[in-house]
């Protein structure tokens, strides 16, 4: 049976929340019917989802965050566990999204994190995202395998999936050894917890040559939610994104819209 997420829509009526380090980054957009808070990979920062920003429509208000230790929060100590930055991440949002709708967006790490943040929502009983979109993202019942691989490899040989793993943007920036300590440990360390499914539809983006995450093993996505489960796949790898921001967007548009409902009239 599908079940559907109630969507109070937004009146206007209530407060603007003052921007915090998490959603420095984002693009208000008065006016707008949903907030789309995008989650970069666990090597990234919120630059990551610049150029998506301008290819979405005006109704969609573009917030990438920034999580502590990366990016613009560089100084800050980053959380090395997914269910406490989940957490985290959970309690910004929904004093942030201050009861506007609300939907996550995530890459590889980033599409982890959104799942155990709307998870912890849930369980405190405060809104929930209207969509979750994941890209180049495991299912987290499965993450297990992805770890399997990482933890039974040689170092050496961890190079090449590390690269699709972090992207060469953290490799170049923060170099080999840093981003093994730091980022593959937080991989290395989580440990799914079985819940009741999702009552929110999903969005599965991902790369059909993608070596970290095979189109094959995407399609047990469908177990997480009682909503309806959408697979897109467009040529290249684990950051097939970086050249496909266009079509992205448009297909993300168009599930947010169908999440929604109709167009408010002006």
């Amino acid at each position: 049976m599908t079940r559907t997420v109630p969507v109070t829509p937004y009146d206007g009526t209530r407060p603007a929340t003052a921007l915090s380090p998490w959603t420095a980054a984002a693009v208000r957009r008065p006016g707008a019917e949903v907030r789309l808070y995008c989650l970069p990979f666990l090597g990234g920062s919120a630059d990551f989802f610049l150029p998506l920003v301008p290819e979405l429509p005006d109704w969609v208000e573009p917030c990438p965050v920034e999580l502590p230790g990366h990016g613009r929060r560089l100084r800050e100590p980053a959380v090395r566990d997914v269910p406490e930055l989940a957490r985290r991440l959970a309690e910004e949002v929904d004093r942030d999204a201050a009861g506007r709708p609300f939907a996550f967006f995530g890459h590889c790490g980033g599409g982890l994190l959104a799942f155990e943040a709307t998870r912890h929502l849930r369980r405190r009983g405060l809104p929930r995202p209207v969509l979750l979109g994941v890209s180049a993202t495991p299912p987290p019942h499965e993450w297990h395998l992805l770890t399997a691989e990482l933890r039974t490899r040689p170092l050496h040989r961890l190079m090449p999936l590390l690269r699709e793993l972090a992207g060469q943007r953290a490799l170049h920036a923060s170099g080999a050894n840093a981003v093994l300590k730091r980022e593959v440990s937080v991989y290395l360390r989580y440990r799914y917890r079985e819940e009741a499914p999702l009552d929110c539809p999903i969005s599965v983006f991902g790369g059909r040559q993608d070596p970290v995450v095979p189109q094959e093993a995407t399609r047990t996505w469908s177990e997480l939610s009682g909503g309806r489960v959408r697979h897109r796949v467009y040529p290249g790898r684990h950051f097939y994104i970086d050249d496909r921001w266009p079509e992205v967007a448009q297909n993300l548009a168009r599930d947010l819209r169908g999440a929604l409902g109709p167009a408010r009239l002006p």
